[in-house]
């Protein structure tokens, strides 16, 4: 196999080198033979594969994650409260209610109006 020299002189990188990330990257099923590889491909491989996955990062903290939190309390929260934690308009925290816990993430959501007060909103416990 010769190396031919591109347009600005360097040399081009070997095919099998080529071959090899290609056909890791496409999963296409075939073993990778990391003895054609060049030292440097085979450290670099080796490193990516001793990286294990770390869950030691805080969960995001996100407006729909507040909106759970306030409620999942046992006093669960009103329209007013969730607009003034999430700085969203009144109809944006119905809708995220109603489509994004309820429809969307299966949450079972409660609405109770006392006779002297706002509509409170609860997210309901799992039934067993």
């Amino acid at each position: 196999m010769s190396k031919k020299p591109s347009k600005t002189g360097k040399s081009k990188p070997k095919t099998i080198v080529k071959a090899a990330i290609k056909t890791k990257a496409q999963g296409n099923g075939k073993p990778l033979d990391e003895s054609k590889l060049s030292e440097p491909m085979q450290a670099g491989l080796a490193a990516v594969a001793a990286m294990k996955p770390t869950n030691d990062a805080p969960a995001r903290e996100t407006k729909l994650t507040k909106v759970i939190e306030l409620l999942s309390r046992p006093e669960g929260a009103t329209i007013d409260q969730i607009v003034e934690a999430t700085g969203w308009q009144k109809h944006t925290v119905r809708s995220a209610i109603s489509h994004a816990l309820g429809k969307k993430r299966g949450y079972q959501i409660v609405s109770e109006k006392p006779k002297d007060g706002k509509r409170v909103y609860k997210i309901s416990p799992p039934k067993q």
